[in-house]
């Protein structure tokens, strides 16, 4: 008998309590970050070259010669399939 007195008294204090200890961390500012992020900015430049050379290729790429039309890399080829065993 005494542990249903106990626990019919101590469930709803139990969830009185986690209540307000829930209530109580979401009332907590946690959108401000407490300190700076660090930013890794150590390969900044090197991008930068890297996308200043894309653009000079890619800028240079309609001037070559060397260039295949479609028609050309669709050529129809002929392949001979042989027939192994019996």
């Amino acid at each position: 008998m005494n542990a249903q007195i106990l626990f019919a008294l101590g469930m709803p204090v139990a969830m009185i309590v986690s209540g307000v200890a829930v209530w109580r961390s979401t009332k907590k500012d946690t959108t401000k970050p407490e300190a700076p992020t660090w930013r890794d900015n150590s390969l900044d430049d090197w991008r930068k070259e890297r996308d200043e050379q894309a653009e000079i290729i890619r800028q240079q790429r309609p001037n070559e010669t060397a260039l295949k039309t479609g028609s050309e890399e669709q050529q129809e080829t002929q392949k001979r399939h042989q027939r192994l065993g019996g």
